[in-house]
């Protein structure tokens, strides 16, 4: 077991955790600590449910994906872009897609992508209401990813922020 523990942005009307795994890491949260102005907030636990190999270098200024799109791949889909040399993920929102080519991101990729990285579609796989306040939740397991990256998410109205989230690689 190899522990991680990871700090959210501080966001207006969203904060994220991405929590990078390669391979076929399993991904045990134990603790999510959130804070958040909105009456009906929810951290969302978000689990990959598809991917694609990265084909070609992209660099972090850029927000134009190179790879064959997952299937069904659409705009407004949430991703995680995982780089396996420097181990690290990023949360991004795809603009457009080229079938058969690439994948166009709202905003520039915030890392640069090699070969052999990926791109996973997050989906919704679990959530826990916070309302205006902060919640903390601590359990042996609270959510579990069993390949690829997590990505918690919570909203706000004017300031949200995924405070921490803590657990275990098996």
């Amino acid at each position: 077991m190899i522990p991680f523990s990871f700090t959210g942005n501080a966001g207006s009307t969203l904060s994220h955790v991405v929590v990078p795994a390669g391979g076929r890491d399993r991904i045990r949260v134990q603790y999510v600590s959130a804070t958040s102005d909105k009456a009906t907030s929810l951290i969302l636990f978000k689990t990959s449910t598809k991917s694609a190999a990265v084909t070609a270098t992209g660099a972090a200024n850029q927000a134009v994906v190179s790879c064959v799109p997952y299937a069904g791949a659409a705009a407004n889909d949430v991703v995680v872009l995982f780089s396996k040399v420097s181990g690290t993920g990023v949360r991004g929102v795809v603009t457009s897609v080229q079938a058969g080519a690439s994948i166009t991101l709202t905003a520039n990729l915030g890392l640069a992508m090699a070969p052999g990285d990926t791109v996973h579609l997050m989906t919704a796989a679990g959530q826990v209401p916070v309302g205006a306040a902060t919640k903390e939740i601590n359990a042996p397991t609270v959510f579990v990813v069993h390949e690829g990256p997590a990505l918690i998410e919570l909203d706000g109205t004017a300031a949200c922020r995924v405070n921490l989230v803590a657990g275990e690689y098996s």
